[in-house]
Order: structure tokens, then C-alpha cells, then sequence
């Protein structure tokens, strides 16, 4: 029972987001009013899994739950989270009806690669070598070669221009 007390799937213990917008004034000079700026920011600590057997160990007809030795739960540590989004608008008047926004947008600017879900499942019934404590120590398992390789990752760097014209 002591191995099953642990910190939940879906813990995280820090995260900090900020939004950020701003608008240059209307009375600056002409290149320079009408513009737009917005930032957006995460940080995320990482989240935790468990390193799971891959199959029934202990015969109790759930394969799911079963972990490796008596390794506990959710003790492998997963990869944070870090992303930085920038925007950039500005408003172009046409004639008093009719007015266009140019945009310029980019998503996780510094192309982090973020990792949200880790192959967890070991392979074996026991650890054969070097317990596994974190996403990136490069410590495999002979049955699955790709264990602690990631599954999931979020988005790369985008970049988004736009036109609107709104009337």
C-alpha cells in the first residue's frame, strides 16, 4: 500500500501564465498608432507517470495497472512545459466604414520541443539494469527499446500572417 500513495496522473504542482496586451495611443504619429501587441506565456512543471509492465504480473486479469518490481506510483518523472506565443496587429482605416487589421502571429517562438506523454510501459516484470527516475536519462529497457521516448509532443513553431477587413 506504501508504493500506491504518490502524487495523482494529472499533478502539477507549478504552473505560471501571463497575458500580456498592449496598444500604442491614437494621438502618436501616424506609423506608429494603431498597433497591437500581445504575449502569452506557460510554464508548466512536469507531470509524473507511472512505469507500468506492459502485461498481467500479478494475474489478476488487469494488465493495466501492473508496474514494474515495486517501483511506485507515478515515480517517473515527465518533461515541463514551456511556450511563448506573440502577436502583433495593427488597424488600417480604408474609409470610415471599411477598416483592415494586419496580423503577425507566433506560437511556442522559441521551438521548444514539448513533451506531453512518455512511453511508460518497461517491458519487463523487474528492472534489469538502472531504475529509470525521469524523462531524458536516456536509461532503456531491453524488452522496449522505446521506453521513456516521447509519445506525445505539443506543436512546434508556427508562424500565422492574416488580413481582415472589417466593414
Amino acid at each position: 500500500p506504501q508504493f500506491d500513495r504518490s502524487v495523482g496522473d494529472n499533478d502539477v504542482r507549478h504552473r505560471f501564465t501571463l497575458a500580456f496586451l498592449t496598444q500604442s495611443p491614437a494621438s502618436w504619429p501616424l506609423l506608429l498608432r494603431d498597433f497591437k501587441f500581445s504575449a502569452l506565456t506557460s510554464l508548466q512543471s512536469a507531470r509524473w507517470f507511472s512505469i507500468n509492465a506492459g502485461f498481467d504480473t500479478n494475474g489478476d486479469g488487469f494488465p493495466f495497472s501492473d508496474r514494474v518490481g515495486v517501483s511506485s506510483r507515478n515515480s517517473y518523472k515527465g518533461d515541463p512545459y514551456y511556450d511563448l506565443d506573440l502577436r502583433l496587429q495593427r488597424v488600417i482605416p480604408f474609409s470610415e466604414r471599411i477598416k483592415g487589421e494586419v496580423s503577425i502571429e507566433a506560437f511556442n517562438l522559441f521551438n521548444r520541443p514539448n513533451v506531453l506523454d512518455v512511453d511508460h510501459v518497461y517491458g519487463l516484470a523487474d528492472f534489469a539494469g538502472p531504475v529509470p527516475k525521469q524523462f531524458g536519462d536516456h536509461i532503456s529497457s531491453p524488452a522496449n527499446p522505446g521506453f521513456g521516448s516521447p509519445k506525445f509532443a505539443a506543436d512546434g513553431r508556427q508562424l500565422q500572417l492574416s488580413f481582415r477587413i472589417i466593414f
